[in-house]
């Protein structure tokens, strides 16, 4: 499949389960067993824990909007670099602080491996900290 078709497909997918709440969007995009990897948090197995980890995470933000750029392909390997803007205006499961209402970015590069069409693991590196940072929940360095 071209990379331009994947693109469309996981980009779609990610925006309907995060801007709408239609995580079975997921199933377009993502095998079932799904394995997710994004450090500190441990390891999401499975496409319904992933589902499950999307519900419950918007359970803490409002106006979500995201940026999905830089996207490089190679072999089975696909990588693209994010940038998602949110409200914090709920708790959060994985996060349990109380509602902020400050809105923050989260920034990040997903690097995914597909196999028969689609997304069979993932592999997230995101600016937590600067995002902590921005909850207040982390001081600023320096």
């Amino acid at each position: 499949m071209p990379l331009t078709e994947l693109k469309a497909k996981i980009q779609h997918a990610g925006e309907e389960a995060w801007y709408k709440g239609n995580v079975d969007a997921l199933d377009e995009a993502y095998a079932a067993g799904y394995i997710s990897h994004a450090p500190p948090f441990p390891d999401r197995n499975g496409l319904e824990v992933v589902k499950q980890y999307v519900a419950t995470t918007r359970l803490a933000y409002s106006d979500i909007q995201a940026t999905y750029t830089d996207w490089i392909a190679e072999g089975d390997l696909i990588a693209y670099r994010y940038t998602m803007r949110m409200k914090h205006t709920g708790v959060s499961p994985s996060l349990p602080i109380p509602p902020t209402g400050k809105e923050v970015t989260l920034e990040g590069c997903v690097v995914v491996r597909v196999e028969n069409g689609k997304v069979i693991e993932e592999w997230e590196y995101s600016d937590y900290l600067g995002y902590l940072q921005q909850l207040g929940v982390v001081p600023p360095l320096g």
